[in-house]
């Protein structure tokens, strides 16, 4: 008994240190650099994120979604600019090549936070997880700031 309850521990070890490999050889895949949300008016019905992710890896990866606490849900959106219009399309995915970096900015790619239970002021942060189709998952601490509203878009 004593043999198989040894036996058993040393499975079990060897299975925690293998997995624990592979979410530090994911994890080392993207890098997140500057998330910001925009500060907006007490009754913003969204806020837009913005980042920099970076793909480390040899493959291209995707962002599938992305979640925080006290919104009704994110969405991933592409602003596309046809017949001089400007508009946001929501995306199942944001692809982010290898060895490249994909920047979500105003009028490009970003991640709208829709119907805010309470809107964060400026200054503050907001966590959020941001899911990946090579399994892995990254939390991460956007800080709320002013963001220039007025601004023009240009194609991009």
């Amino acid at each position: 008994m004593n043999k198989m309850i040894s036996s058993l521990m040393l499975v079990l070890s060897l299975l925690v240190i293998a997995q624990a490999g592979a979410m530090s050889h994911d994890t080392a895949d993207i890098t997140i650099h500057n998330p910001w949300i925009r500060s907006a008016p007490p009754n913003a019905p969204a806020l837009g994120v913005f980042m920099e992710i970076h793909n480390n890896s040899d493959h291209n990866i995707k962002l599938l979604s992305a979640n925080a606490s006290g919104y009704k849900r994110l969405e991933l959106h592409k602003t596309e600019h046809k017949n001089g219009m400007m508009k946001m399309i929501k995306q199942d995915f944001m692809p982010i090549l290898a060895h490249s970096k994909l920047t979500l900015k105003p009028g490009s790619w970003h991640i709208m936070m829709i119907s805010p239970e309470l809107v964060p002021n400026e200054g503050d942060f907001v966590m959020i997880e941001l899911a990946f189709d090579n399994g892995l998952s990254i939390t991460l601490r956007a800080k709320v700031r002013k963001g220039n509203m007025t601004m023009k878009y240009q194609q991009f």
